[in-house]
């Protein structure tokens, strides 16, 4: 017990600074079934919340939200700071945030739901519903599978064509415009991450189901999911009076400066154009972790956590993690090896918006964290909660055996 608090202490000491946000003190929900003791969840999340709050007012970040379910239940869900620099308006568990690439995780979900009413594939070829899809390499174009445009394996080099996204095409536009586009690899053989490609697979969707991207997000997830405040247009997060607004860093002079709500990404929704509050991504979690076999069957999320590809050897940054010892991307999603067991995990950034989650199945727990601009405390916020839980689960262990 000494041990873990003076290593946790420790960490706190060297990084404790006054707060400089205005932070929302609500929704901190403490388990009912465990004691108050160094055994139970409310003793990890203490330390962790310690740990987070400390960094987040070091960051000087305006905004942020956490997340954590354990098993079916929300045992942690909290706003930091504010929505907008100079005011008091704080961030609170219903305040929307863009996700950012968190989007290609839901777009997988779906298609899982998709897959599971038989009306998609995952092996389904990409130019039977799309058919003015098309690349420099016609035959590779008609090779190219549903399975290919979520896993990043086209062949396309990476980010290909998204000066097409930033122009503000629509997407119809943006996929006629690969006709010319050349390949680097055989579709399947190689990893590079998209954002313009990957969108394809909402003109998929829709093709098969005759109904809009938007159309099937809201009746296929987000209402039987019970995530009321999310969306997938610029006109929602635009008018909608409870959001964090985004902010841009200043390397110069030190500070952060509030920027606008741009419309970039909204024409790729699938890639990058979800808005949620943290209260949906809590409802969210609790899909992806399996309770919700009406959204999506065991059988499809177990495809789109399925590895695809390796990334072991690609420059990324899940691979500076400590623990980590091989990554792989499979459908919307890196699947790390993590200390001898399995993690799910994405990022996101877009419009200054930075996001992560991460799911430890073997734990059964997942977590989701949002925030309104760009800081240094955002790459370590998910490998630190592992290495906390990790060390809470060891003592609960190690006690155990005395």
């Amino acid at each position: 017990m000494k041990n873990f608090l003076g290593i946790l202490g420790a960490i706190f000491l060297w990084s404790y600074t006054p707060s400089i946000a205005q932070e929302k003190q609500e929704t901190y929900t403490k388990p009912d079934t465990v004691s108050n003791d160094k055994h139970s969840l409310s003793f990890f999340l203490d330390h962790y919340e310690k740990f987070f709050k400390t960094n987040f007012n070091i960051s000087e970040c305006p905004g942020a939200a956490i997340v954590i379910v354990k098993d079916s239940t929300v045992i942690y869900k909290k706003g930091f700071g504010v929505k907008k620099i100079h005011t008091t308006d704080s961030v609170d568990t219903n305040t929307v945030f863009r996700i950012a690439s968190l989007s290609k995780g839901v777009s997988s979900v779906l298609a899982g739901n998709l897959v599971d009413q038989g009306e998609l594939q995952w092996n389904q070829n990409v130019k039977e519903s799309v058919t003015y899809f098309n690349l420099k390499d016609k035959a590779q174009a008609n090779r190219l599978q549903v399975n290919h445009l979520l896993s990043h394996t086209t062949g396309l080099y990476k980010y290909s064509n998204s000066k097409l996204i930033h122009k503000g095409l629509p997407l119809k536009n943006i996929i006629s415009g690969f006709r010319s586009t050349g390949v680097v690899a055989k579709e399947g053989t190689a990893y590079a991450y998209q954002n313009a490609v990957f969108s394809v697979v909402e003109k998929v969707m829709e093709n098969s189901t005759g109904k809009t991207f938007e159309t099937l997000l809201k009746e296929r997830l987000f209402i039987p999911a019970g995530m009321k405040n999310a969306s997938s247009n610029y006109m929602d997060i635009k008018q909608n009076a409870n959001v964090a607004l985004p902010h841009k860093w200043n390397h110069y002079s030190k500070k952060y400066t509030l920027t606008n709500l741009h419309r970039n990404y909204y024409n790729v929704v699938a890639a990058g154009g979800i808005n949620a509050s943290i209260t949906d991504m809590a409802a969210y979690l609790k899909v992806l972790m399996g309770y919700h076999p009406d959204i999506i069957s065991k059988e499809s999320l177990a495809e789109i956590f399925n590895p695809m590809i390796c990334t072991s050897d690609e420059d990324t940054y899940v691979n500076l993690w400590d623990g980590v010892t091989d990554s792989y991307y499979a459908k919307g999603w890196r699947v790390l090896d993590y200390r001898n067991r399995t993690i799910l995990y994405h990022g996101g950034n877009v419009n200054q918006y930075k996001t992560q989650l991460m799911i430890d199945p073997e734990n059964g727990i997942g977590v989701c964290v949002l925030f309104n601009g760009p800081n240094p405390f955002n790459g370590p916020v998910i490998p630190t909660f592992l290495n906390y839980y990790d060390f809470f689960m060891a003592t609960k262990r190690s006690d155990n055996d005395i």
